[in-house]
Parts: C-alpha cells; sequence; structure tokens
C-alpha cells in the first residue's frame, strides 16, 4: 500500500530552512528586504519539499459564507466607541452593498488561546477577518502570513508580519500638526502618547513629531512626553502632569483626539485659555471634534472611508483580484480654533 503524500506547511518551511514564518512569507511575496542568500535558501526548501499554498480551500469557503468577520480588540464598551464605530459603519456599508454580511468579533483571551479565529474559517463561518485595532501584544496573528485564511489589518500595520493592510499615512499627518505649532511660534511643545510601544501607527506618529523638532533644532525634553492612554481621562491626567513638569508648556500635541478633548477640559477646569495659554491639537478628527469649544485642531481621518475601503480590498483578496494590499491612505490637518491660527480647512499636500 502507497503511504499518503505529505502535505507540506509554511512552518515546515520555515523550520527547515531556519527562518521566521515572516521571512518565508516575505520571500513568497517577492518582498525586496530579503538577503540574495536566505531568499535562495528558502526557495530550495520550498523546491525540495514540493510546497503548494492551499488556493483550492480558501476558494471553496469563500464561494459559501459570503460573510466578513470583524475583528476587535478586547476593550472596555469598545462597539460604542466612536473610532472603531466609524470604521465598522464603513465596513457594513460596503459589505451590504457587494452581498456580504459581517460577523463581529473581539479578541478576548478565549477567543485567542482556543484559536476561535481559525475556527471561525475551518467551519465555513467567514471567508476573511478584518482587524480593527490589532496591535504587539495580539501575536496571533502570526497565524495569518501564508494567506491561506485571508486576514487584513485595518488602519494599522506591523514591520514584524508581511501581512495585509490599509492604512492612514500616520507619519505625514503628525508632519503636518507638527509644522503647525512650530511655525506658530512654539517651542515648548507637549506630546500625550498612548500604546506607543505596543501600536505600530502610535510609534510613527511620534517618531515624525520627534523628526520634526529635530529639523527645527528643538531638543525633544522627556518631560514633555507623556501617556494618555487613548482616553479623555487620561489626556486630562496628562495635561496636569505635563504642566506639573513643565509650567512653560505653551502647547500640546494629543495622539488622538479623545485626549485632545480631555486636555482641552482639564485647562479649562486650571482656567487656562485655549488657545491664548496653550494650544491643543489632536489626531483624527472625530465628530466631537468640530464642537468642541473652541474648535479642535486635528489631523482628518477619514475613518468611514477607510472601513469601505479595507472591506472592498478584503473581497479582493478573496476574488484574487489583488493577491497582497498594502495600501497608505492620504490624511491632512484640518485647522480649527485650538491652535490660535485662523480657522481653515488644510489643503492636503501630495506625499
Amino acid at each position: 500500500m502507497t503511504k499518503p503524500k505529505r502535505r507540506y506547511t509554511i512552518k515546515d518551511i520555515a523550520e527547515k530552512s531556519a527562518v521566521s514564518l515572516s521571512t518565508v512569507s516575505l520571500v513568497m511575496n517577492g518582498n525586496p528586504r530579503i538577503s540574495t542568500a536566505t531568499r535562495q535558501r528558502v526557495l530550495k526548501t520550498i523546491e525540495r519539499l514540493g510546497y503548494q499554498p492551499n488556493r483550492m480551500a480558501r476558494a471553496l469557503a469563500w464561494r459559501q459564507t459570503k460573510t466578513l468577520g470583524v475583528l476587535m480588540p478586547q476593550l472596555k464598551h469598545g462597539f460604542a466607541d466612536v473610532y472603531f464605530g466609524e470604521i465598522v459603519s464603513g465596513i457594513y456599508d460596503k459589505a451590504c452593498k457587494l452581498g456580504y454580511k459581517i460577523l463581529l468579533e473581539v479578541a478576548r483571551t478565549e477567543f485567542v488561546e482556543s484559536k476561535e479565529y481559525l475556527q471561525l474559517f475551518d467551519q465555513k463561518f467567514v471567508d476573511g477577518i478584518l482587524f480593527i485595532g490589532a496591535n504587539s501584544r495580539h501575536r496571533f496573528i502570526e497565524d495569518f502570513i501564508d494567506g491561506t485564511r485571508p486576514m487584513l489589518m485595518v488602519n494599522n500595520y506591523t514591520k514584524e508580519f508581511d501581512l495585509n493592510y490599509v492604512v492612514s499615512n500616520y507619519r505625514y499627518g503628525a508632519w503636518q500638526a507638527t509644522q503647525h505649532l512650530i511655525k506658530l511660534g512654539h517651542r515648548r511643545i507637549g506630546f500625550i502618547t498612548g500604546g506607543m510601544h505596543e501600536i505600530q501607527t502610535s510609534q510613527d506618529i511620534f517618531e515624525s513629531f520627534q523628526e520634526v523638532l529635530a529639523e527645527h533644532g528643538i531638543s525633544l525634553d522627556p518631560n514633555l512626553v507623556v501617556d494618555g492612554w487613548l482616553t479623555e481621562e487620561g489626556g486630562m491626567k496628562a495635561t496636569e502632569q505635563l504642566l506639573r513638569q513643565d509650567p512653560q508648556l505653551t502647547a500640546i500635541f494629543a495622539l488622538n483626539d479623545k485626549m485632545a478633548l480631555g486636555a482641552i477640559k482639564k485647562l479649562n477646569e486650571l482656567s487656562l485659555r485655549v488657545p491664548q495659554d496653550i494650544a491643543v491639537v489632536g489626531f483624527d478628527d472625530i465628530p466631537q471634534a468640530s464642537f468642541s469649544i473652541p474648535g479642535l485642531t486635528t489631523v482628518h481621518q477619514p475613518l468611514y472611508e477607510i472601513g469601505k475601503l479595507s472591506c472592498e480590498r478584503m473581497i479582493e483578496l478573496l476574488h484574487d483580484k489583488a493577491q497582497r494590499v498594502q495600501e497608505v491612505i492620504p490624511i491632512h490637518l484640518v485647522v480649527r480654533e485650538s491652535c490660535g491660527a485662523k480657522m481653515r480647512n488644510a489643503i492636503p499636500q501630495p506625499v
């Protein structure tokens, strides 16, 4: 009796080539970051083992379910959050228009440990997963790098794994905001961060902020960088700490609008005028930004449109109209009263 031929996986390729799963994925997708020697070693292993990606199973799945999974991190009242709500609304509307349904899930501990995210595919509940709010703690995303179970990161990405994503140009947005404050004459700028060590896009904003300061000969004072935990309450506490550490502060750049609005509230409580005493700039342009008093200057992200585009790109992947999605969306600064400049909508500049 003939012994059945073993079907090798991408993990076998990585193990026998003495490289990571991510490296194998990069080689298979022709990424130029990989050295010639490593690429040749991986390709020889693939040829020797006769590895074949299981495209047939993927195609069968999407023909049957017409459902997309939308995965979010485990957050308190996460579904009520305006950031996530805008993106999910965009995904839902585009999915409906294209004949798909969505299944909402949360990356809670049990969901990850029991690998429910794989069962969603294997039991044919979903065709693909759109992951909003992924961060470096979500190590399970490594299971998606071979592409047999389609996953796309929404408005974030990771340098560690070669995965699909649609993301705003956070670096350019931060560049615009920081340049604007400096042009207004600010040199003592407090930065309220959040998730900087776990979220790549948070790192991008902070790094761009630092780079602009350096371009203008401004040294970054560590006392002017405080974590606001991405919440309104965190923004309030961070603002109080910034003022305690540097009473000469003239401006605050918050990594998201919720923290910026918290900063404005705290400044009001301390009888400090915005923008006359301290200017405030945020990031995201959530609906509340234009209704705050004063109106919040912020970097506009088209969150609803990002949701729609992410859904569209996922369906293109499912129908083999795209092999890889790594798309960066242009964003722009919207100037309102909180920064002290004359109110206007900034014209997006070419990236």
